[in-house]
């Protein structure tokens, strides 16, 4: 099997801070205090306009004077919030670079029925790149077409395509508007995925239809199946990461991936 050099290496020590430490770090917003500044942005919003209607001065002031004021409160206190967030991160994922300690603890090792696939960033942007496993190997060849993606094993034999469309009916809190997927092999729809609304950052339905039909959810960078952690998406140091169980790896997930 063809094997690449690996110019950096994620020691199990990072693998367990990115698994299961980081989410945890990183600022969500809760819906409840969602909804109670949305009330009070609408109140506010409220009294400036039956102040204007009914033309009474002071309260269409004070209306305004409140919404300028709690706009601007929000903004100060999700960004602090955000802020403190990334920096315990990078603080949790420096300690973990810097240690070089690997301590034997008489522990299952939770990765024990995992498979890690790794896409490098610098290759990504580029028309041909690749999937390797965490030894270095080539697990596929992606190459970059107009429609989207054609995926290849190690020896070159066409695994699936991918299609992707964009999503103008789908609302996400993310940097990057989201995409429908369509993941066919030998000419027959075996993968869908769809984004999803949510509060708590991206969120996306993965529907398998071949071999068996499954669904999956991607929260975050969570993979869910019935309920359950299954796997985790993750990037360290300009490498993208998938961490799966084996038995939940399929070809809609690793659309996913190289859509990211």
């Amino acid at each position: 099997m063809p094997k690449i050099e690996m110019d950096d290496f994620l020691s199990d020590y990072e693998r367990a801070v990115c698994y299961f430490t980081l989410p945890k770090l990183v600022y969500q917003i809760n819906p409840v205090s969602l909804f109670i500044y949305s009330v009070f942005v609408i109140f506010s919003f409220a009294l400036t306009f039956w102040g204007l209607l009914l033309g009474i001065q002071k309260l269409s002031y004070a209306g305004t004077i409140a919404l300028v004021v709690i706009t601007l409160l929000g903004f100060i206190l999700f960004t602090v919030k955000s802020l403190v967030g990334e920096l315990r991160w990078r603080k949790c994922l420096a300690e973990a670079h810097g240690s070089t300690k690997e301590e034997t603890l008489d522990f299952p090792d939770p990765f024990e029925k995992h498979e890690l696939y790794l896409i490098s960033l610098k290759e990504k942007g580029g028309a041909l790149s690749s999937c390797v496993n965490r030894a270095g190997e080539i697990q596929y060849f992606i190459e970059a077409k107009n429609h989207g993606w054609l995926v290849k094993d190690a020896l070159e034999k066409e695994i699936c395509t991918i299609f992707i469309k964009r999503s103008w009916f789908s609302i996400s809190f993310t940097y990057k508007k989201p995409s429908v997927l369509d993941v066919y092999q030998n000419e027959k729809k075996i993968a869908c995925i769809k984004p999803r609304f949510s509060f708590y950052g991206s969120a996306y339905l993965i529907n398998i239809y071949d071999p068996q039909p499954e669904t999956y959810w991607l929260i975050q960078s969570g993979i869910f199946h019935q309920g359950e952690l299954v796997g985790r998406i993750y990037q360290l140091r300009k490498i993208l990461y998938l961490d799966i169980q084996k038995e939940h790896f399929n070809l809609g997930v690793l659309a996913f991936l190289i859509n990211l």
